[in-house]
């Protein structure tokens, strides 16, 4: 790897959302070791040169998008070649990506830290994630961070360009302003019905300021059918090919679960280390029901959704859809569209656990498991800029 650069000025980097948060790696996780491990150019050059190291490199990453090298994983679809009984190998070789878990970093118009709230150590006494963040860019050189930023503001520059050409622009802080001020409509399934709706058939000027933003959200007839959108992506989201794309969720217990859609249920399996797996449930995902939420239940969704609306990455995500359908709809449209369409989500994930687990309503501790089985997809959605 490209030596420490310790003292180094950290360029433009946001860390607000790791400001005074601690974790603890819990023993008998073993989330991170569940990603595919994914080696940097340098890493690759020292594993390929020890046999032992070399022969769990993959030949290809289950991931097409991923540029670089990844380890295997057992089976396929297990844990990665060298956990065993749930601890590391090669812990003090271990890669770039895994020594910095839980914490991610975005590049976009800044740098920004992240951290992967799927990871059950998250709040507990610990390492300050501030200081694990600042020891992972110290392992880069300043010059190549510069880079790399500099490529990567280029991009969003270049995204707001073509918003302006397409009449379809605004400003990164005005959706975002717009989103906090109708906070209470993403917990609410009338709510966003018409985000929803305002998201597809809204219409918006360009460069509105975000009271405007929110009051057009607010004048809109809510048409869309939460629910039914809600089965269908829940339905899609198990409905997947490989075991290896499949969502995991460590329960409370750590124990590793997946669930895939066979027929027309939804079968959970007990995942091992090897890739077996061993069933446990079958769910018919018709009789799960966006179920009702709490007041606590909806401040702690609220809160969770605050930390959405402030990353870049997921900013970055809104402006991939934005390019992907053409510029056809104005940005606060795709942006709050994005937005509505993580919470439906988010709801249904925490409703499905709560269904299986036989409960009837959403509290904090439901949100909770929702965040844990959702926010590491979150972070893995399609964005422009980039992560390191």
């Amino acid at each position: 790897m490209t030596a420490p650069n310790r003292g180094v000025p950290i360029l433009e980097t946001d860390f607000s959302e790791v400001e005074g948060l601690t974790y603890r790696c819990l023993d008998g996780c073993a989330l991170c070791c569940l990603c595919q491990p994914e080696l940097l150019p340098e890493e690759e050059a020292e594993f390929r040169s020890l046999p032992e190291l070399a022969e769990a490199i993959a030949d290809k990453h289950i991931s097409p998008d991923v540029r670089g090298v990844g380890l295997k994983l057992k089976g396929g679809h297990g844990a990665c070649h060298f956990l065993e009984k749930r601890r590391c190998r090669i812990y003090e070789q271990r890669p770039h990506f895994c020594n910095m878990f839980p914490v991610n970093i975005f590049l976009g118009w800044r740098m920004q830290v992240n951290v992967n709230m799927s990871c059950r150590g998250i709040g507990m006494p610990g390492q300050g994630l501030r200081s694990l963040a600042e020891e992972s860019l110290g392992d880069y050189s300043p010059e190549w961070l510069a880079a790399e930023l500099a490529t990567a503001k280029d991009v969003f520059a270049g995204f707001v360009k073509n918003t302006r050409a397409m009449a379809v622009s605004q400003s990164f802080s005005s959706v975002r302003s717009a989103a906090k001020a109708v906070e209470d409509e993403l917990t609410d399934r009338t709510g966003l019905s018409r985000i929803m709706t305002y998201a597809e058939f809204g219409r918006t000027r360009q460069n509105a300021g975000a009271r405007d933003i929110a009051r057009a959200v607010r004048r809109t007839e809510p048409e869309a059918d939460v629910e039914e959108r809600a089965l269908a992506d829940g339905i899609e989201l198990f409905d997947l090919p490989d075991l290896s794309l499949l969502p995991i969720y460590i329960d409370e217990g750590l124990n590793w679960r997946i669930h895939r859609l066979v027929g027309k249920e939804v079968v959970g399996y007990l995942l091992s280390e090897d890739g077996g797996t061993e069933e446990f449930s079958r769910v018919d995902p018709g009789e799960v029901e966006m179920l009702p939420i709490s007041h606590q239940g909806r401040s702690a969704m609220k809160r969770y959704l605050g930390i959405v609306n402030a990353r870049d990455c997921f900013l970055g995500h809104a402006a991939y859809l934005c390019d992907a359908d053409g510029y056809e709809f104005n940005f606060a449209q795709a942006y709050l569209g994005a937005l509505a369409n993580n919470a439906i989500d988010l709801w249904w994930r925490a409703s499905f656990l709560a269904h299986t687990g036989g409960k009837m309503e959403i509290g904090p501790r439901e949100i909770r498991e929702g965040i844990v089985f959702f926010d590491m997809d979150l972070l893995d959605l399609p964005t422009i800029g980039a992560f390191i």
